[in-house]
């Protein structure tokens, strides 16, 4: 898997209608040696972005924090496993190496965007 950065962002689980508070989105959309698990949020910028990822819609997804089977572990600490994962798209409009929108798979399609590039 190797080295990643991530963006968190509060987004609307499209299964439960809720929001999923502070959720992440894993990234490797910069140079190798800007992945160091660097934390973004909307409106902060991208050091060495890759330059097909700059200036683009990108399509990814995410775990839901919402509509995910949470298990108790040790200690009584709730973790989702691997299994019980529902995962959702998302699109993040980067611009400029700046994290501009992020959006749910639904208000993409209102948008009428046909151009994206697909990230997994």
């Amino acid at each position: 898997m190797g080295m990643f950065n991530s963006i968190y962002a509060d987004l609307l689980c499209p299964v439960e209608k809720k929001i999923s508070k502070d959720t992440e989105i894993q990234i490797k959309w910069q140079k190798r040696e800007a992945r160091i698990l660097a934390t973004y949020h909307l409106g902060d910028m991208l050091e060495d972005i890759e330059q097909e990822y700059d200036n683009t819609w990108i399509r990814t997804d995410y775990i839901c924090n919402v509509c995910s089977k949470y298990t108790r572990g040790y200690k009584g600490t709730m973790y989702i496993k691997t299994e019980d994962q529902k995962r959702h798209f998302v699109f993040v409009r980067i611009e400029h190496a700046q994290i501009r929108e992020i959006f749910t798979e639904e208000e993409f399609k209102k948008r009428g965007v046909k151009t994206f590039v697909e990230y997994w």
